[in-house]
């Protein structure tokens, strides 16, 4: 699969059921960019969660987990019409572990990605918000 919005790998995985209704798409599974972090819906679910290391290690190893904060970076390109839901995905994520606002900074920080967008200016905004 090629990213619809610069062409590179994507990695494909099912939504996790706890965040799925907080996306603007109801699909069953969304395809992450593993160079710019562009987030696109999938009609197909794949059976097992892909590692998503293969896009940055500052994801968290437990593919699940992982998902949810792909799901988080779907909400951040449209933070302010998706505020609840992006307080909701982040809150999915503190409960499993994960620190957003650390993966956010490192995804930011990784020399290998080139976001579609402002990561550091995103983690401010949702920083605010949760």
């Amino acid at each position: 699969m090629a990213c619809p919005n610069c062409g590179g790998d994507e990695v494909a995985f099912p939504v996790p059921e706890d965040v799925r209704g907080a996306l603007p798409d109801d699909r069953p599974a969304a395809a992450l960019c593993t160079s710019c972090l562009y987030v696109s819906p999938l009609d197909e679910a794949p059976e097992d969660y892909p590692d998503f290391a293969r896009v940055s290690d500052a994801f968290p190893t437990d593919g699940e987990t992982a998902a949810v904060v792909a799901c988080l970076l779907a909400l951040l390109d449209r933070l302010v019409v998706h505020r609840g839901d992006a307080e909701r995905v982040a809150g999915a994520a503190e409960r499993r572990g994960v620190d957003v606002l650390l993966v956010l900074d490192r995804l930011a920080a990784d020399p290998g990605l080139d976001p579609h967008l402002d990561l550091r200016r995103r983690r401010g905004q949702l920083e605010q918000l949760i």
